[in-house]
């Protein structure tokens, strides 16, 4: 046995996650935000103050400064508002710019964080679907319920599955009658696959 082999079968190695860091970039991959970024508004947002966010955040006032005003010239937009004096002291909010780049900054690291969390998800990851696991199909019907709806998909006459998926999937997808798609067969699961949209179940 390799010693790599034996490595990787010692039951008192340690167990080993997926991780990340996460920064958005520009159109010309200049990075415009990263996690500290992030964490330093959303600081500015609940403390009305540059100041505090910085201490919150674990970096130095002139970073926190430095780290607002190369944001705002790879966006060329502010992302927050400033104003100095007063008898209460100078405050900081976010505009509505910096209020819009936490959000997607934020939606998207919660989407990475529900993918590491998915098991199904990871299980695809490490091998790629089989292709008698995947039948291209045309969607014959969409019934919307409550919360989820039912996918209608005929694979060939006179074959039909019929898939459940939440409503947001649907719309995300932008699922409608006539759109050729794929129906993944896992286990007892039928997933659904759209060109350009990725899988949705």
């Amino acid at each position: 046995m390799r010693e790599d082999e034996s490595a990787s079968n010692d039951s008192s190695a340690p167990s080993l996650k997926p991780a990340f860091r996460l920064w958005m970039e520009d159109a010309k991959r200049h990075i415009v935000l990263d996690q500290t970024d992030a964490m330093l508004l959303r600081h500015i947002s609940e403390e009305k103050s540059l100041t505090k966010a910085s201490k919150e955040a674990g970096i130095s006032y002139r970073n926190a400064w430095d780290r607002v005003k190369a944001m705002e010239e790879n966006l060329g937009r502010a992302v927050v508002q400033t104003r100095v004096g007063g008898k209460t002291g100078g405050s900081a909010t976010l505009t509505q710019e910096g209020q819009r780049l936490l959000k997607e900054f934020r939606r998207t690291r919660r989407l990475l964080f529900d993918i590491l969390e998915d098991e199904d998800v990871l299980e695809d990851i490490s091998y790629k679907l089989s292709a008698r696991n995947r039948f291209a199909g045309k969607v014959v019907g969409v019934q919307r319920g409550p919360i989820t709806s039912a996918v209608k998909i005929r694979l060939g006459s006179p074959v039909t599955v019929t898939s459940i998926v939440t409503n947001e999937a649907v719309e995300e997808l932008a699922i409608e009658e006539g759109d050729e798609v794929e129906a993944i067969v896992k286990s007892t699961d039928v997933f659904i696959a759209k060109k350009g949209g990725g899988r949705r179940r």
